[in-house]
Parts: C-alpha cells; structure tokens; sequence
C-alpha cells in the first residue's frame, strides 16, 4: 500500500511522514486556480516549492504538481496561456517533481507529448464513473485515476475497471461529501474561480456551507458520505487497488501526519471526523456536534458489497441503524444547520449587500 498524501510545506512536515507508507505528496503554488482556494492553502514562493521537491526527493517521496482547476477560461488556448503553461510545465521538470494533476485532456496530451518525464494523474474532478469514461483517458496515456469519492461504494463498478485499465486507480478515502453530491460540479467550478471572489472583496463558499447545513440538520448523511474507513482498506486491496489519496490542502501538518498514521496503521480509535473533510464543520459556526465512534463502524461496509445506491433509500435503513450505532451528540445538530441557514438567508433574500465589484 502505497499513500499519496497533501503537503504542508511547513518544516519538519516531509521528516514526519517518514514513518509512513507515503508514495507521493501534493500541492501547488497558491496563486494558481485548482481544486481549493488560495485563502485556505499554505502560503509557498517558487523557491520555497523547488526545495521542498528536492527534500521530497531525497526521502524517496514524488511530488505532484496540482493543475486541477475544473475550469481556465479557455485560457490554455491563447498565446499567453500557452506560455504560462509551457514554462510551469518546463519548470516542474527542472525541479524534479515526478508528475501533475490535471483535469484538462488538452493539458495531458500536451504533458505527455512534450515532457514524457512527468506522470500524469488524472484529478477526481474529471468524474470518471464508468469503464467507457475510464477507458478514454487510459488511452489517452494517463498514469492514474483519482476516482471520484461517490465510486467508494460501488464495488461493481470497482471490479469492473481494475479489470480493464492500464493506469493506476487511486480512490480517495477521507472526503465526507454529500453522497452523490447534487452540488460537486458548481462546487468545483466556483474554487476554480475563487480567486474573482476574492478580488471583489466577497467570498462565500455557499456549496460548503449548504452541504454542512444538510449534513447537520439530517446527521445521517454524515454516515451516508463515501468515506473509506483506515480499517476497510483491505477490502480495496483485494480488488487490486494499491494507491489511496488521503484529502486535506487546507489543513496543518498535524492533521496531515494524524490522518496519515491512522491510514498507515489501518485502525483509528476515536472520532471519524478527525480524519475526514467535510465531517468537521466549516468556520466561523465550529464543529459539527456529532461525535462518530470509528471502532462502533466495524462491519458498515460489508452491507454495500450488495447494494446499489445510485438508485436511493428506498426503505432502506442501513445508514440511520448505523448512526444510532455509532453517533453520540454533543448539542442539537439541528441548532447547527440553522445558525447556517439564517446566513444563507442573508445571501439569499438580498438582506445582506455584497460590494460592487471593484473596477480592474
């Protein structure tokens, strides 16, 4: 087993992973688009990235350049673009970074054609979800697949491209989407262009606080969110998966290297939010008040090796015995999601008043 697993690039963060099976570490500059937003990711200079690829190196760990915006504006069709793109490109090689992450299929012919030298992953915002789609990018040379989070439990589907694929298949095993998420698209969609936001002087990430908002008011989905538990990765194992991509850009090197033990040992005693995004909460509202008992959630999985989710609940009460098992609350969730509620309101109802867009 092999882990790939977001930097810090806080001193100390590479020695600290060297206890663990970590494969590949990733990150980018902050300043260009990808799949979070700048305000949330560690402030690093290009010769701060440079030697923090080269201490990488020097422990046997890649680094993975992450070019995963869902969306440039075309701007990888204009000369300026084209320029950008060539000399980052160039310039990852010359680091000795071992690959990048792309969502582009312009971008990974133009990697593989003209710098054979670095990997390409392709990011789980391409949403490969079935063997047709998975096909078409295998063929195109990708090295790996990052799987979209929503596959974790679709075991038919699983089977069915570790069978046929070339690449490797990565899943990601500690995101706490909504199942299936109706918001995933515009959500990565709006990172990509975060950074408008914040040039007109209003950011609200209002995909994330929804997704906290419903999670709260109904904590079965917390349980229903495709996360994979340290315990359960032997059951990827033995479909063939060997990589897993741990998620966190946004977090400290703490959290990083906890979540990277416990995967690491295949067990965690205590509160499955720890390891999990989108199981903790959103700022300025704190945590969720739900406290999940990762031991009490041995077995869970077993259920989904003979259910489809993809066509609902349909009676099914898998999930809620399972939260009644495994959940203790520490307040009212409910108090939770409407303290989030009111400030979408705000939003909403044209109460609260953005500013107008500053003149560029």
């Amino acid at each position: 087993m092999k882990l790939i697993v977001p930097t810090t690039f806080e001193p100390g963060f590479v020695e600290a992973l060297a206890a663990y099976p970590v494969g590949r570490v990733y990150g980018s500059l902050v300043e260009e688009p990808g799949a979070r937003a700048m305000k949330w990711l560690p402030p690093v200079k290009e010769d701060e990235l440079a030697e923090h690829i080269a201490q990488c190196r020097a422990r046997g760990i890649g680094f993975i350049y992450t070019l995963n915006a869902s969306c440039s504006a075309n701007r990888e069709f204009t000369a300026e673009g084209q320029k950008w793109l060539a000399e980052r490109l160039g310039w990852l090689v010359d680091a000795g970074a071992q690959g990048v992450v792309a969502t582009n299929p312009y971008v990974i012919e133009m990697v593989k054609r003209r710098y054979p030298e670095l990997a390409v992953s392709l990011s789980s915002l391409v949403r490969v979800d079935s063997l047709d789609h998975a096909l078409f990018y295998d063929r195109l040379g990708v090295d790996a697949i990052y799987l979209p989070e929503y596959l974790n439990r679709d075991f038919k589907l699983l089977r069915a491209l570790r069978k046929r694929l070339r690449c490797e298949l990565v899943p990601i095993v500690n995101l706490g989407c909504l199942v299936h998420c109706p918001l995933r698209d515009y959500h990565a969609n709006f990172i990509s262009h975060a950074s408008e936001s914040f040039r007109h002087g209003c950011y609200l990430d209002y995909s994330l606080a929804k997704c906290t908002q419903l999670k709260a008011t109904s904590p079965v989905e917390l349980i229903k969110a495709p996360w994979i538990r340290p315990e359960d990765l032997a059951i990827y194992e033995e479909l063939g998966f060997r990589e897993f991509k741990l998620a966190g850009r946004e977090k400290g090197s703490e959290w990083v290297v906890r979540a990277a033990g416990a995967y690491s040992a295949r067990s965690y005693s205590g509160n499955l939010n720890d390891l999990v995004i989108g199981l903790d909460g959103i700022e300025p509202f704190g945590e969720i008040p739900v406290y999940l008992d990762n031991k009490q959630l041995d077995g869970f999985l077993d259920f989904f090796r003979r259910k489809d989710c993809r066509v609902g609940c349909a009676g099914c009460t898998h999930c809620e015995e399972w939260l009644e098992r495994s959940a203790s609350f520490q307040g009212r969730p409910a108090r939770y999601g409407e303290s989030i509620d009111r400030m979408l309101r705000k939003f909403t109802t044209g109460s609260f008043k953005a500013p107008l867009a500053r003149p560029s």
